[in-house]
């Protein structure tokens, strides 16, 4: 099972697919049935649906330079 957190960098939120094992430091785990990825200038919103129902939401900010 992998952990994700709003530390997890982008290249790994990035990675998950559909029936990956994650959890988070809520305690809200489960199978992703389905990713969505949302991002604007600012920042990227990964909310991963779980099979249960829930949803693991990480906001990251852009890094812009």
């Amino acid at each position: 099972m992998l952990h994700i957190d709003k530390n997890t960098p982008t290249s790994k939120l990035l990675e998950i697919k559909k029936d990956h094992l994650i959890e988070n430091e809520q305690g809200i785990n489960g199978t992703v049935e389905k990713v969505e990825i949302n991002n604007d200038d600012e920042s990227w919103l990964f909310i991963f649906h779980l099979a249960d129902g829930n949803q693991i939401e990480i906001k990251k900010i852009k890094n812009i330079c």
